[in-house]
C-alpha cells in the first residue's frame, strides 16, 4: 500500500476535483489495515506474556494479558493494541491436551482470522506442536516458533565456571532444530518477553519484514514498542515512505480555488501525520509518564517539549502547486526528525 510508484503517479495526474479525495482515501486505506497475530503454545509456556511484550504493556498492567503456569485461556482471547486497535493479538488456548488435534484446534480457533502464527515454548518443542506447525503450513499461513524465557535459562547456568552465554543459546538452538526436523528448516527465535532488545526477536521482526505483504509490514512496524534504537530507526524509515503521500494530500488543497480551504486540509492531514508518528514512537499521553518517571523529568515539561514540533505548521496557506507540496515534505520529515530526536534523549537519560 505505501509503495506507491505508478499509483500515486496515477492519483497525481488526475483531475483536481478528485486528486484530494483519492489521496485522502488511500491514506484512510493505510490507517486502517488490521493485522491479527495469533499466540499459541504449550500451558505455561509464557504466551501470555509475549502477548503483553508484544503490546508494549508489563504483566501487572490493568489491561495486561492474565499471566500463570496453569491455563488461563480456555478459549480465543483478544487483546487489541493500546493506541492501534486495528492490531490485534490473540492469546489461544493451549496445545498441550493428550488429545489434541491440529486441524480440530484450528478449526476452533478460527485459523483464517490471523495473519500468521508465533508457536510458544518454553523447553523443547513437543509433538502437539510439531502435529500444529505442520497443519499451519498446510493451510498456507505463516508460523514461527518462538523458545520463550531464554534469560531463565541464562540465569540457571550462569553460576557455573566454564559458563559460555553464546555457547548455551547455540545449543538451545540446535536442540530446537534437531526436535524440529520433520517440519522442514523451521524459523526459531530465542526471546526474552521482558528484554526484547536481547537475542533474537529482532531477528524475529525482520524476518516478519521479509515475509509479510506491505500493508501488513506497516502495521506491524509502527505497533512495535519502542525496546532499541535499532527499533526507533526502523519506525522512522517506515514514516519516511508515507511523507510524500501525505505531503501530496495536504499540499494539492492548497491550491483549492476556495479561501482557506487550504489552512483546514493543510492543517488536519500534517496534525494526524505527526499524531501517528508521536503515538508510533511510544509517546502516547499515558507513555509520556512513565518515560518521565525513568527520566526524572515531569511527563507535563515533555509533552511541551515534544508538541512544539506542531509550531512547525503553517500559520497560513501554503503557495500553491507543486512549491506547497514541497513545503508539506518538509515540514513533515523536520517534525519526524524531531521526535526521533526527543525520544532518545529521553531513552538516554
Amino acid at each position: 500500500i505505501y509503495s506507491l510508484g505508478s499509483e500515486l503517479q496515477e492519483i497525481i495526474d488526475s483531475p483536481l476535483a478528485e486528486k484530494t479525495n483519492k489521496l485522502k482515501s488511500k491514506l484512510k486505506e493505510l490507517e486502517n489495515v488490521t493485522l491479527n497475530i495469533a499466540v499459541t503454545g504449550m500451558t505455561g509456556a509464557g504466551k501470555s506474556s509475549l502477548v503483553n511484550a508484544l503490546r508494549g504493556l508489563p504483566n501487572d498492567d490493568k489491561d495486561a494479558a492474565p499471566t500463570g503456569t496453569t491455563e488461563t485461556t480456555m478459549k480465543p482471547n483478544m487483546y487489541p493494541h493500546p493506541s492501534m486497535p486495528n492490531v490485534k493479538i490473540w492469546d489461544l488456548p493451549g496445545n498441550g491436551s493428550p488429545k489434541f488435534r491440529a486441524k480440530k484446534y484450528l478449526k476452533d480457533v478460527n485459523f483464517h482470522t490471523y495473519d500468521f502464527f508465533l508457536i510458544v515454548t518454553s523447553e523443547r518443542f513437543k509433538e502437539n506442536d510439531i502435529e500444529l506447525a505442520r497443519a499451519i503450513k498446510k493451510s498456507k499461513k505463516l508460523f514461527y516458533f518462538i523458545h520463550t524465557k531464554i534469560d531463565n535459562d541464562i540465569r540457571a547456568e550462569s553460576h557455573k565456571r566454564n559458563f559460555d552465554e553464546r555457547m548455551l543459546l547455540e545449543n538451545n538452538r540446535d536442540d530446537c532444530k534437531v526436535n524440529l526436523l520433520r517440519v522442514r528448516i523451521p524459523k526459531i527465535f530465542l526471546v526474552s518477553s521482558f528484554n526484547l532488545e536481547k537475542y533474537d526477536f529482532q531477528k524475529l521482526i525482520n524476518t516478519l519484514e521479509d515475509e509479510l505483504p506491505e500493508n501488513k509490514k506497516f502495521a506491524l512496524i509502527q505497533s512495535l514498542p519502542v525496546y532499541s534504537l535499532e527499533t526507533l530507526t526502523k519506525k522512522k524509515t517506515h514514516y519516511k515512505k508515507i511523507i510524500w503521500l501525505n505531503a501530496f494530500a495536504a499540499g494539492v488543497g492548497a491550491i483549492a480555488p476556495i479561501l482557506g480551504l487550504s489552512l483546514v486540509c493543510d492543517y488536519g492531514i500534517m496534525k494526524k501525520f505527526f499524531q501517528q508518528v508521536f503515538t508510533g514512537f511510544g509517546l502516547s499521553n499515558q507513555a509520556l509518564e512513565a518515560l518521565s518517571d525513568r527520566v526524572n523529568k515531569p511527563g507535563i515539561a515533555i509533552a511541551k517539549t515534544l508538541w512544539t514540533v506542531m509550531a512547525l505548521l503553517p500559520g497560513g496557506a501554503l503557495p500553491a502547486g507543486g512549491t506547497a507540496v514541497a513545503s508539506v515534505h518538509y515540514l513533515l520529515n523536520m517534525g519526524l526528525n524531531e521526535m526521533k530526536t526527543c525520544l532518545v534523549v529521553l531513552k538516554n537519560k
